[in-house]
């Protein structure tokens, strides 16, 4: 059913304000963190579990044929992160429970956006947006409400927000156990033998699913092109919450409003984003995409305004990069393959997660967080030509 898989989404974007948006600055201010590294690594350890969970699960949902086992896991593995996070008072032990967590965790995102293709595979763009725009909506949730918490006291609120969510969570968990049907595959006609599921050991088979995926030429150029642009995204973005109060001077509330804005613009955006695609193709929006977010990085570096900061933050350019570079690993890989050809692009997302933000923090101890929307223009630099050069091959299938 549709509105679970709406649902699940929706408690990911909060579980991720959570992670992602608020995590970094408790760690600094309320457990006290002085080095930027660290804080970094807070975003970098869980992506780096996403990587190994996006390729590990994905490779078994396609060798098994089933998608719900690994809604579960992905579920389950964000109730207990947050609730790791609640019990935990020091920023190490913090920092494993949430990379131990991200190897559950972090197969629910691409698993829920094949779930979503395969169950409307005449418009997988629109899909994969109805699932981003949902996370958009649990971000949105998680900007204002948990912000709001947090703005009565740090410590507190943050606690009082990871055991809401957590609660969510686990009752999501078990209604989806019992209620959401599972999509079923079969091996696709013609298959090779890489993909076929055959009488072998389920390890051997996810192995040759992954092969066979890591074969595709077109997906790999894909995959080098989101790298550079979400490690450019990471760098800045496993900072801002600290950016914004540390380098600028914002108080929370201008925080809590600015991650707000930014989830209401995204959520918007989704509404067009993918006729958009339809009409000027998935490579071209991608390379436009891509080219605006270098352009807002220079903004970010030159200006000390905090309010202008806050509104280049949240234009809407996360849906352009990610319907239309989902949307393209879902044309490069089969049915069969949709699971792990989603997780490809969903490690290699996890993967620039881990590098973007240790390569900030260590700029940050280094020549201040001022440096650090200058080094996400440089990845962000490397990526529009890639992007392109994607463009430029106008036809369905072209790579």
């Amino acid at each position: 059913m549709s509105i679970l898989i709406l649902l699940s989404a929706f408690l990911e974007g909060l579980a991720l304000t959570l992670i992602q948006g608020f995590l970094p600055l408790y760690i600094r201010r309320a457990l006290g963190e002085p080095q930027f590294v660290t804080v970094g690594l807070v975003v970098a350890v869980p992506a780096l579990g996403t990587v190994v969970a996006s390729n590990f699960w994905g490779g078994l949902s396609d060798v098994s044929g089933r998608l719900k086992p690994m809604i579960l896991v992905g579920l389950a593995g964000y109730a207990a992160a947050l609730a790791g996070v609640a019990l935990l008072g020091q920023g190490l032990a913090v920092l494993a429970c949430v990379g131990l967590a991200s190897l559950f965790y972090g197969t629910l995102a691409p698993t829920l956006k094949a779930y979503m293709t395969l169950a409307r595979p005449k418009r997988p763009e629109n899909a994969i947006a109805a699932i981003l725009m949902a996370q958009s909506v649990g971000w949105l949730a998680g900007s204002y409400g948990a912000g709001g918490l947090l703005e009565g006291g740090l410590v507190s609120g943050m606690h009082t927000a990871l055991w809401a969510t957590s609660g969510l969570l686990v009752a999501l968990t078990l209604l989806v156990a019992v209620v959401l049907r599972d999509l079923k595959r079969g091996p696709v006609e013609g298959a090779p033998p890489a993909v076929a599921r055959r009488s072998r050991g389920w390890l051997e088979g996810v192995l040759a699913d992954l092969v066979a995926i890591y074969e595709n030429p077109r997906l790999l150029r894909l995959c080098a092109l989101a790298f550079f642009f979400v490690a450019g995204n990471y760098l800045m973005w496993g900072f801002f919450t600290v950016y914004l109060v540390e380098h600028l001077g914002a108080p929370m509330r201008t925080v809590r409003y600015a991650l707000a804005a930014s989830s209401v613009l995204g959520i918007a955006s989704f509404l067009w984003v993918g006729p958009l695609v339809r009409r000027f193709g998935a490579r071209t929006v991608l390379a436009v995409g891509v080219t605006l977010y270098a352009v807002m990085y220079v903004g970010f570096a030159t200006t000390l305004d905090v309010r202008l900061v806050s509104l280049l933050y949240a234009l809407p350019l996360y849906s352009l990069v990610n319907v239309s570079a989902n949307a393209l690993a879902a044309e490069y890989s089969s049915a069969a393959q949709r699971g792990g050809g989603l997780g490809v692009l969903n490690g290699t997302y996890a993967l620039a997660s881990v590098a973007g933000p240790i390569t900030g923090g260590l700029l940050a101890d280094r020549a201040g967080l001022g440096a650090v929307p200058w080094a996400s223009f440089g990845f962000l630099a490397l990526a529009i030509p890639i992007g392109w050069a994607l463009a430029a091959h106008r036809g369905r299938n072209a790579g």
